[in-house]
């Protein structure tokens, strides 16, 4: 059997390359793959301009769906009899001021129970301020473990002219703190009376009071808007003689 050479060009096989962004070309019998020009845009600014334009325009979408629901809303309310409107305004109303009252109220009990509470609360903050050392008897002294709590020793930096050391506290790893105070002083949580220690938990105890008492305002505040709120919407819903006395007078002109 005669087997005849094939001398046409071999074909070159391409994929699909719409994916990709190329170009194919056939030159000559030869597949030419040509890479399109990638588009970027020219900054972040350009992206976040984009992206800035997006959002504004969903809120403005969202924004104008609330008015016309609202519009709708108050379409509806404007259709009702004055009895209809009125029994709307309560079912309205009324879980939103019960919701403010109970809120004032539980504002009202914190104050009561935080000022009941004065005495322990003010011992603790005395406490904390005689234990942290922050009254200006006390000294303190950071000692880098072992060896140096000796060195301090033997140099008599343990022992300063007319204090005594109470309390060595470690600080995590090596360090810890030396707690150092007069020798005529009974212990470190003597401070927890003495006259430094109560005024600042006075300090404390009043601010947190006044955080409580400034709550206590914005609820009653709140309280007293809806309650005006809805009292003026019924004060505007005319009654029964009113429609009458009106539809009279219509009538006459």
């Amino acid at each position: 059997m005669l087997i005849t050479p094939n001398h046409s060009s071999p074909q070159q096989h391409v994929g699909p390359v719409d994916e990709y962004n190329v170009d194919i070309q056939q030159l000559n019998g030869a597949t030419h793959i040509k890479q399109n020009q990638t588009t970027f845009l020219d900054s972040d600014d350009t992206a976040v301009e984009i992206i800035q334009r997006e959002v504004d325009s969903e809120q403005a979408t969202l924004q104008l769906s609330q008015t016309h629901a609202e519009l709708d809303r108050q379409y509806d309310y404007d259709e009702l009899m004055p009895s209809e409107k009125r029994l709307a305004l309560e079912r309205h109303w009324t879980p939103i001021i019960q919701k403010l009252a109970s809120e004032h109220e539980s504002y009202c009990d914190a104050v009561t129970e935080f000022e009941d509470d004065q005495s322990r609360y003010r011992a603790q903050i005395q406490a904390d301020f005689a234990y942290n050392c922050q009254h200006p008897d006390v000294r303190t002294l950071q000692c880098m473990g072992d060896n140096h709590f000796q060195h301090l020793m033997q140099t008599g930096q343990l022992q300063p002219e007319g204090y005594k050391l109470v309390d060595r506290r470690s600080m995590g790893g090596l360090s810890h703190k030396l707690v150092f105070i007069p020798q005529n002083v009974p212990s470190l949580m003597h401070y927890a009376d003495s006259d430094e220690a109560k005024a600042f938990s006075q300090v404390e105890f009043d601010r947190d009071l006044q955080r409580l008492i400034d709550r206590r305002k914005k609820a009653a505040v709140k309280l007293t808007e809806a309650k005006q709120r809805a009292r003026a919407q019924l004060a505007a819903i005319p009654t029964f003689e009113q429609l009458i006395s009106d539809t009279i007078k219509r009538a006459k002109k």
